[in-house]
């Protein structure tokens, strides 16, 4: 019965599920930091993670397409580091509503995408960039 409906939510379309970059490096100001990167199945999120000063942080990176780009940060929520994520649409955990005031902060990240990397500022004002 599991099998089945785990079967369902993959089909249906209403859960997105995410899988860990192996490899993939977290740079903080130029230098190797803590920190790991969650990749959307279908290619187009990221969700990347850090350590600093004893907490963790995330921000989900929309890469350019269709839908545009952006980097948002996740506030109080962390993707936890399993290999696989599975996250339902019904209540993502890393959902931001972009408002007047939230356009400034996106704004102001100035995100640089790449093949095979991203770079953009952390709420702190240091620059992160992931590479994989």
């Amino acid at each position: 019965m599991f099998v089945l409906l785990v079967l369902h939510e993959a089909v249906s379309g209403l859960t997105s599920y995410f899988v860990i970059v192996p490899g993939a490096k977290v740079l903080a100001d130029g230098k190797v930091a803590e920190g790991w990167l969650h990749r959307g199945v279908k290619g187009q999120i990221l969700i990347l993670t850090r350590g600093v000063s004893g907490r963790r942080e995330s921000y989900w990176i929309g890469l350019p397409g269709e839908k545009g780009a952006g980097v948002g940060s996740c506030g109080d929520w962390t993707a936890p580091k399993f290999p696989v994520l599975a996250i339902g649409d019904v209540n993502p955990p890393c959902l931001f509503v972009i408002t007047e005031a939230s356009k400034a902060t996106i704004l102001n990240r100035s995100a640089v995408f790449g093949p095979r990397f991203v770079e953009f500022t952390a709420d702190d004002g240091t620059r992160l960039k992931a590479v994989w």
